[in-house]
């Protein structure tokens, strides 16, 4: 009993005691204003986020492709390796064909394995050509934001989904500056 009354105050400590920390900060910076930004309109509003978007459409695009491409290779290897396996079987006794069963078997797994690590890294290429670029706009903001706070005197921003209460809205700035720094 004492365990789940335990359970269900936990978040409310550890929000409270968020609350405070960010309180401690707030009042240690010398400042006393908040400051919070809407990350989903300045992805739906800055061109660089359609930008992602649009190159993650392509690589998604690209990686189907490649996997389509494995999969017939496979597929064809997986065609020889059976004539192959009948050929050697012809004319075999019933414990010589289950030997040969079972070594064809393990080369195909092994081709398996083969096609499903060249698709994983195929994804793991992509996954990371578009996180760089995701990082490259997420840096951008972040100076945008740290320029925004130490202009207009804020000591924290944060992002609007954890503001329940108050703070001023610096989307529009950070929207602003961010188009300015492109033209």
């Amino acid at each position: 009993m004492k365990l789940q009354v335990v359970k269900k105050l936990l978040p409310v400590v550890l929000l409270i005691g968020l609350a405070f920390a960010i309180t401690g900060l707030v009042a240690a910076s010398g400042g006393s204003t908040v400051g919070y930004v809407d990350m989903q309109r300045i992805q739906q509003e800055l061109p660089a986020f359609q930008e992602l978007q649009d190159l993650l459409q392509r690589k998604n695009a690209e990686f189907n492709s490649f996997g389509s491409y494995l999969q017939t290779q496979q597929n064809n290897e997986f065609t020889a390796l059976e004539k192959e396996k009948e050929a050697e079987s012809k004319g075999k006794s019933e414990a010589e064909r289950k030997a040969i069963d079972a070594k064809y078997q393990e080369k195909a797994v092994g081709i398996a394995k083969n096609y499903q690590s060249k698709l994983e890294a195929e994804n793991n290429r992509l996954s990371a050509e578009i996180q760089g670029q995701h990082d490259e706009i997420m840096a951008t903001i972040n100076k945008t934001l740290e320029s925004i706070a130490k202009k207009e005197g804020y000591a924290i921003i944060l992002e609007k989904n954890v503001v329940y209460y108050g703070g001023e809205d610096v989307t529009d700035q950070v929207i602003e500056a961010l188009q300015k720094d492109k033209k």
